[in-house]
């Protein structure tokens, strides 16, 4: 979907030291005989688990294979559709945070003995299955522990390291370790029907995983595969899971445009309006700045959606399209000198970089003079093509990585905390995938497991880490009324989707959701109401985001563009709070009031309609 510069010019550009594992710039797949991805990846709801602190049979980090499949049955009653497993290789006990994670693998092909047997393993994913909630496990890409047995059996495989472990060296030709991979990965879906993976880091080799994917659905069994943060790759990757998230892991900012203005967020996305700020570092030192508000020297012009580009291949033409828009971006008044970098970010705290120098960023297309692929100078004007749309497209609520090192010790890291608002409008109804870690929907204290350090790689402070990975869910709080309450009304979200998936699912294939604003009155801030429909029904979503006031709000619901304008009556259903239906007349539809009580409480902070023609 992205292209970065020829390798010209990105030789051109002073050279940076990071501690993540260099990335070689590799073809992505454009083949349409690539399986595609399975039918029910429309209607996923993904749930983080932690597998050690899920449950606690045995006290501190003691949860295993057998204690989460004994929580299955709650998890089918909330709704979810999809387990993220972030727990089940062979891992050191205490690398990072000082407790055991997943991230520390030593063997990926080896289940940890501390969590289970292999038939354990088997038999909690086919409970799962029957029980109509798919498994994907996390997959370690980068590299493995350095004293692990396959670093001194096969020490060509690795080169340099990362995350105090030794990275593989997955550019070295190596087509042992290749087969080795693809092995693993093929024979956790065909022995014990796993349903995709979510790759931690990077993808490193989008061939590898093309192979495993091939290899899945010949087995009859498709997969879904989603990387932590780069975008899709069509046939081979489905969505990101860092794509749209709603709060920054390090320090709970949260992103204002998902809490507050969801037809926002898409108009962003497709590229018909945004804030967008530019800045150049010369290789002189000196830096530049320029937005969309006419500020600072450098012009920045938003230009609306353009055909895509794709990755250069040897023997090419660069800038081949790849099927999916971008953003384009005119900039005017640029200093004619060689510059180090170029990036661009968003009000939504996206950002994109001709080189990656931030963890995060995503790569950039700059359309230049030939002259500058050799000397990186790109003045006086340049056309920056940025990519906002994916194949799949996620939201994530909450991860793991919430918590992350130096986040305050004071602060809870889960992002709700009761929120119904931002349960609902900003995430669950949401036409994207929602990524959440367990615990969030019944508002779950925070309970750092004994050990758990705020430093990376732990030794102090034990007990005081706020990652979320390492908190221990206290399931007595469901005894309490408040949590009780939390884990009603997010039952009663994820139900409302998905009875009406026809309308409040995902769409796919980078397609502009049908989606718009419904202008309001209100005399409270609130988040802008939307309105989603299809062919027989339309869904208004209105939110309160107020802890202390309820909201009334007068909504002025046009529906003309929907396939269900032009009818005399419609009959309205309070999907949240169960009202009888109840039939309106299109001039009442155009002048709705409704109240919206205070967030944080049962039944709060959300109102959800349904709307339909009368027969």
């Amino acid at each position: 979907m992205f292209a970065l510069l020829p390798a010209a010019h990105l030789t051109a550009i002073a050279p940076t030291v990071e501690e993540e594992p260099a990335i070689t710039p590799l073809e992505r797949p454009r083949d349409e005989a690539q399986p595609a991805a399975p039918a029910w990846i429309k209607d996923l709801i993904l749930y983080e688990v932690a597998t050690k602190g899920f449950t606690s049979p045995r006290g501190p980090e003691s949860g295993t294979f057998a204690s989460l499949k004994e929580k299955l049955p709650y998890l089918q009653t909330l709704g979810i559709t999809g387990i993220w497993l972030a727990g089940y290789s062979l891992c050191d006990p205490n690398h990072f945070y000082n407790i055991w994670t997943q991230y520390a693998v030593i063997e990926p092909d080896k289940l940890d003995p501390s969590l289970g047997t292999k038939q354990e393993f088997k038999s909690l994913v086919d409970t799962a299955h029957s029980r109509g909630i798919k498994v994907i496990l996390d997959v370690i890409t980068h590299g493995l522990m350095k004293d692990c047995p396959l670093v001194r059996q096969h020490p060509s495989w690795f080169r340099g390291g990362s995350w105090g472990m030794a990275d593989f060296d997955w550019t070295g030709g190596h087509t042992d370790l290749d087969d080795w991979w693809v092995k693993i990965y093929t024979g956790f879906v065909v022995e014990c029907g796993i349903d995709g993976y979510r790759l931690d880091v990077n993808i490193y080799r989008p061939d590898l995983w093309e192979r495993i994917r091939r290899n899945a659905a010949a087995a009859g069994h498709p997969i879904v595969i989603f990387e932590e943060i780069n975008p899709a790759i069509p046939g081979v990757t489905d969505f990101s899971q860092r794509e749209n998230m709603i709060c920054a892991s390090e320090s709970g900012l949260m992103n204002e445009i998902l809490l507050d203005d969801i037809p926002g967020f898409f108009a962003h996305k497709f590229g018909r309006s945004g804030f967008y700020e530019v800045e150049i570092r010369y290789r002189d030192g000196e830096m530049h700045k320029g937005n969309t508000k006419g500020e600072g020297p450098i012009e920045v012009h938003l230009d609306g959606l353009v055909p895509g580009r794709a990755s250069r291949k040897v023997g090419e033409d660069f800038g081949k399209p790849d099927g999916l828009p971008n953003v384009h971006l005119t900039l005017d008044h640029i200093e004619r000198k060689p510059i180090a970098n170029l990036t661009i970010h968003n009000e939504a705290g996206e950002q994109w970089q001709l080189r990656s120098e931030a963890w995060g960023a995503h790569p950039l297309f700059i359309d230049v003079p030939e002259e500058a692929l050799y000397t990186g100078i790109l003045g006086p004007k340049a056309e920056a093509c940025i990519a906002t749309l994916v194949w799949g497209s996620s939201v994530q609520l909450s991860c793991h990585d919430n918590g992350w090192a130096g986040f305050p010790l004071d602060k809870n890291p889960y992002v709700a905390q009761g929120s119904r608002s931002i349960f609902g409008y900003s995430f669950l109804l949401s036409p994207m995938i929602p990524i959440f870690f367990s615990g969030e929907e019944f508002n779950a204290g925070y309970h750092p497991l004994p050990t758990l350090s705020p430093s990376l790689y732990g030794g102090k402070d034990a007990g005081k880490g706020r990652w979320l990975y390492g908190s221990m869910l206290d399931w007595n709080e469901l005894q309490e009324p408040g949590h009780k309450a939390m884990l009603a009304d997010v039952q009663k979200m994820i139900s409302i989707r998905r009875q009406h998936s026809g309308i409040l699912a995902m769409t796919p294939g980078g397609d502009a959701p049908n989606l718009r604003a419904v202008p309001c009155e209100c005399a409270a801030k609130i988040p802008v109401p939307y309105l989603r429909w299809n062919d027989r029904a339309a869904i208004v979503v209105a939110a309160n985001r107020n802890r202390d006031q309820d909201a009334a709000i007068e909504l002025v619901i046009d529906l003309a563009g929907t396939s269900i304008d032009g009818h005399e009556r419609y009959i309205v259903t309070d999907l949240w709070s169960g009202a009888a239906a109840r039939t309106h007349s299109a001039a009442d539809i155009k002048s709705f009031a409704i109240r919206v009580q205070r967030d944080g409480n049962t039944g709060g902070g959300l109102a959800v309609f349904k709307i339909e023609p009368t027969a």
